[in-house]
């Protein structure tokens, strides 16, 4: 067994892993209004459901104690071994109150026409704890049948107690009276709670179901499980955020991208050239499966890196649908035609590539996008163009639209030497990358490895995307569902 089917095997037997757990717990707390919206509203109709079921209740009360001796009155008499056994006498007392006898009694001199069975579901006995006091309560929807049956108790009990225990003294201390109010609805705090509670592990249960249902990649094991790539490098999440409402690159020449960034694309070069040194290979199209995955930040980055390592490098924008990467370098591409240019004979490959000093990058940029370029693209001409730079760069990387979402990918990886491939945690469901896997298959060029891109872990937040760097948004508009994720 290899040592990559061990860490699958692993992975299985443990289940859920923490790196998973922290971003379900996450993913859950970001809906958190969610949860709050569900537990306020099943709350509420925990109320309603109380208020509209509540029938008024009316309890008449009587309170006795109880002396294993004649007097139960004379206390300080008792020795403390009397004390305890008239406590433990209390406890047995009240089984006695809903003895068929007794309550055959209550119910047919009470005055109302109630059963035996309904006086001993009217009834309720308690015996305090460590104590020689006994309660007897009555509990009806009628305030003068509680009464009456608690009075008729107050005839009869001595006479079954006095058969029951002899030689011991049970005295009311506190006689009933006729209740002037019903009693509080214990029902709406115990029904509200219940519904707040409902609400929260229902919506957490939905919630998780949902997660759970897109079927997105979580962590890196999820890559070797459910996909079987390679993985070439992870790209952990990075916290730092721009001004308000501006949108910009992560570029490893950075350094508020941060350290554990910019030695992950070293890693990330280190590896990809050691594979294409080995293979002979020279062009990369670096693509991913939907927009949003941080495919044109990490083309870049791949491209920084490798100059940053003395090679002379080719960055090709070849999304030409949505080009983003004159806009992630900030530079001004207003004029530049790029691969249209060259194709369509108006300019030339070298007129068209410009060198950035700054970056010490070549670029062939399109400063406009093209409404659709699959035909463009597919020509010899383009092939020409990959076939050149190929011959004059140390290595070409190629930025392209996303390979789950249009052809684009397919046709330039058809003239490339091989693919990576973008996975972002959480965005593209493990099915849809399968497709676009596909798809890549069918160009016939060798996919060497993925990139897991924007990792996060622990309960850190996730609006990274909003503001710093993860894509500009595509809108491609071919009746494709990009939103599926």
């Amino acid at each position: 067994m290899t040592m990559e089917q061990k860490t699958m095997s692993k992975t299985e037997q443990e289940g859920i892993s923490f790196e998973v757990l922290m971003i379900y717990i996450r993913k859950v707390l970001k809906k958190w209004w969610v949860i709050v919206l569900s537990a306020v509203v099943l709350a509420t109709i925990g109320f309603a459901a109380a208020k509209l079921t509540y029938v008024p209740q009316y309890s008449s009360q009587i309170m006795f104690v109880a002396s294993n001796k004649d007097t139960s009155l004379i206390v300080s008499g008792q020795s403390s071994s009397d004390l305890n056994a008239s406590v433990t006498l209390a406890e047995s007392y009240k089984y006695v109150f809903t003895t068929t006898a007794l309550t055959t009694k209550v119910a047919n001199n009470c005055g109302y026409k109630v059963t035996p069975e309904q006086v001993k579901s009217f009834v309720s006995v308690q015996a305090v704890e460590d104590t020689m006091i006994v309660y007897l309560t009555v509990t009806t929807t009628d305030p003068e049948v509680s009464y009456a049956i608690a009075n008729t108790y107050m005839r009869f009990y001595e006479e079954t107690i006095s058969e029951a225990f002899p030689s011991t003294t049970l005295k009311a201390i506190d006689p009933p009276l006729v209740p002037s109010a019903p009693n509080a609805n214990s029902n709406t705090l115990l029904y509200t709670g219940i519904g707040f509670l409902a609400g929260i592990v229902l919506s957490v249960l939905a919630l998780v179901g949902m997660i759970i249902l897109k079927d997105t990649i979580m962590s890196s094991d999820d890559i070797k499980s459910k996909l079987g790539l390679k993985i070439i490098g992870n790209v952990s999440h990075v916290s730092h955020k721009g001004k308000k409402n501006e949108k910009q690159s992560i570029l490893l020449t950075d350094r508020r991208s941060g350290f554990a960034f910019i030695e992950a694309f070293k890693l990330i070069r280190t590896k990809l050239e050691h594979t294409l040194l080995r293979k002979g290979q020279k062009t990369l199209v670096v693509t991913s499966t939907v927009e949003n995955e941080g495919k044109t930040t990490t083309a870049i980055n791949i491209a920084l890196a490798l100059a940053k390592n003395g090679k002379e490098v080719l960055l090709i924008d070849g999304d030409l649908r949505k080009p983003a990467v004159a806009k992630a370098l900030n530079i001004n591409a207003a004029d530049d035609t790029g691969i249209l240019g060259v194709v369509n004979g108006s300019k030339t490959l070298a007129d068209s590539i410009k060198y950035s000093e700054k970056y010490n990058l070549y670029l062939l940029l399109n400063g406009k996008g093209i409404p659709d370029p699959s035909e463009l693209l597919a020509t010899q001409q383009m092939e020409e163009i990959v076939r050149a730079a190929k011959k004059e760069f140390d290595y070409v990387v190629i930025d392209t639209a996303p390979c789950g979402v249009v052809a684009d990918a397919s046709i330039l990886a058809g003239f490339s030497d091989a693919i990576t491939l973008v996975i972002r945690q959480d965005t593209a469901p493990a099915r849809r990358i399968k497709r676009a896997l596909e798809n890549l298959d069918n160009s016939g060029t060798e996919l060497i490895g993925c990139i897991y891109n924007d990792a996060k872990t622990g309960l850190g937040n996730g609006n990274f995307s909003r503001r710093y760097g993860y894509g500009y948004g595509y809108g491609y508009g071919y009746g494709e569902n990009t939103s599926e994720k």
